[in-house]
């Protein structure tokens, strides 16, 4: 199956705005910035926080988790790039 770059970029910028919609960006306000769809990949605070609780809040990158959001990525292209054959190609 080859990949098509109108069904592509179309899935990817699905996929971001997919990913904005699920983030919350409250970090300014003592809450936690969460960035990722559909696994939090990245988690930020700029408020004060118990250093008791920073090792349960899991802050910082969470490079497995992007990977597998990469993953869902993929998947998301090769779907769109699947009905951009099967149903709107014209031959």
């Amino acid at each position: 199956m080859s990949i098509y770059t109108k069904p592509t970029l179309l899935a990817i910028a699905v996929f971001i705005v997919i990913t904005l919609i699920y983030s919350t960006f409250e970090a300014e306000s003592d809450g936690f910035s969460l960035i990722g769809f559909p696994l939090t990949f990245n988690k930020y605070t700029e408020g004060k926080i118990d250093p008791s609780d920073i090792g349960l809040a899991h802050i910082g990158f969470n490079t497995s988790n992007f990977l597998l959001d990469m993953l869902v990525l993929l998947v998301f292209i090769w779907g769109f790039n699947f009905i951009w054959i099967k149903f709107l190609k014209k031959t």
